[in-house]
């Protein structure tokens, strides 16, 4: 599942319905979501299991039930145990198009001026209409298109009625552009993956020095730089694995491992099975 500037760059959906639901299972070649943004929304249930969500640097558990709502360009990731979980990719301006009241009403979070925590609990009001419009985007049964909006406007309504959406303070002007920084540094990982990359190359994109570049990586990702990295590198690897007929050492060059047997031993640490495991298991 490759997903405020790392910006994964798919469409979600069509232009004239811009929403799109992805099933994530351990199978999944990014299983683990990687930190990422985009300018869409995106509502997440966890099916089974447990989900350790962080958005912008705060850390969330979802467990079987539970949804989160996560706001067009926050950083993201997370780590699933054992978990299946579903996410909904959505256009938010499109959802609230002709209702500038309702555009009102979520505007400070839309545009980040305040800090939130979007969590829903399984067994709120709120958490049951993320829940049907999720399953009616699965479903896609005749007429889905009004449920899926229909439900995503009740959550919202729910969410603002009951306060499910906590707002917590304005937001500091340092951490937004803290946060600005290391977009640049996940979008330089992108785009220049495949290569060699040194921590002070990744420092140099936000303008720090390497041990504070570091700490504030961190801080955000819940991994040093290099960890990033590789852990990029590799789901990158998972995805040409169940995407192309190239052979393993060919993907692991390909993906800026010059080493296939440093390739081998970071995929194991990432996944817990070897290159050639995962290939079996994938097919």
């Amino acid at each position: 599942m490759k997903y405020i500037d790392y910006r994964e760059k798919r469409d979600h959906g069509t232009k004239e319905f811009p929403f799109a639901v992805y099933h994530v299972t351990d199978d999944h070649p990014r299983y683990n979501m990687i930190h990422h943004w985009h300018t869409e929304c995106e509502l997440m249930i966890v099916r089974s299991g447990q989900f350790q969500l962080s958005t912008d640097g705060k850390e969330h558990i979802l467990n079987e039930g539970d949804c989160s709502l996560i706001m067009g360009g926050s950083l993201h990731g997370g780590v699933p145990d054992d978990c299946i979980y579903d996410c909904l990719v959505f256009d938010m301006a499109a959802l609230l198009k002709g209702c500038p009241e309702c555009t009102a009403a979520i505007q400070p979070m839309l545009s980040h001026e305040k800090k939130f925590s979007a969590v829903f609990k399984k067994d709120s009001a709120t958490a049951s209409y993320a829940k049907a419009a999720i399953d009616a985007m699965i479903a896609q049964d005749t007429g889905y298109e009004f449920f899926v909006m229909g439900n995503l406007f009740s959550m919202l309504g729910s969410a603002v009625a009951t306060d499910d959406i906590s707002v917590q303070n304005e937001v500091a002007v340092g951490d937004m552009k803290k946060i600005k920084k290391f977009k640049k540094v996940l979008s330089y990982i992108e785009e220049h993956y495949r290569e060699p990359i040194t921590l002070a190359d990744m420092a140099k994109q936000c303008g720090m020095n390497r041990n504070y570049f570091c700490r504030a990586f961190k801080e955000y990702t819940s991994k040093t730089p290099v960890e990033y990295l590789n852990y990029y590198r590799i789901e990158s690897a998972c995805e040409q694995i169940i995407g192309t007929d190239d052979k393993l050492i060919d993907i692991a060059m390909n993906c800026g491992f010059n080493d296939y047997s440093y390739f081998i031993k970071v995929f194991k640490n990432h996944k817990g099975l070897t290159p050639r495991d995962f290939c079996r298991k994938s097919f």
